[in-house]
């Protein structure tokens, strides 16, 4: 028991000395597809928080964000590899968002009841 109690703690504490905010989401019909620099999803529900990093690369790249919100909320926030944040968009509608980036992104969203999808790619591919 002092062993379990004792690995509980290492975890709880490594999440918050690390910034890592775990993923708590509920998806229903949902496909997820990505590559190292670009990342895609599609829904007919999410609700919950869900994370995900992309390796941009060492040169500063144009980044994409490409939202559809059909119905619900969606917030996204990118934040660099210092935690400095890179592109913040509150409650999303359907469009595109442009934003540079280079390194380790490391992007949150937030949804609420969302349907709809979300994609981050180069803008040049």
């Amino acid at each position: 028991m002092k062993k379990l109690i004792i690995f509980a703690v290492s975890v709880i504490m490594c999440l918050v000395f690390s910034g890592c905010e775990p993923d708590s989401y509920r998806a229903f019909m949902s496909i997820e597809s990505g590559t190292g620099t670009s990342w895609s999803q599609k829904h007919d529900f999410l609700d919950g928080t869900k994370g995900h990093v992309l390796n941009i690369g060492k040169e500063e790249q144009k980044m994409v964000i490409e939202i559809v919100t059909e119905e619900g909320r969606v917030d996204i926030i990118a934040k660099d590899q210092n935690g400095e944040i890179i592109t913040e968009i509150e409650n999303a509608e359907t469009g595109t968002y442009n934003f540079s980036a280079k390194g380790k992104v490391k992007f949150r969203i937030y949804c609420e009841e969302h349907r709809g999808s979300v994609a981050v790619y180069e803008a040049d591919s």
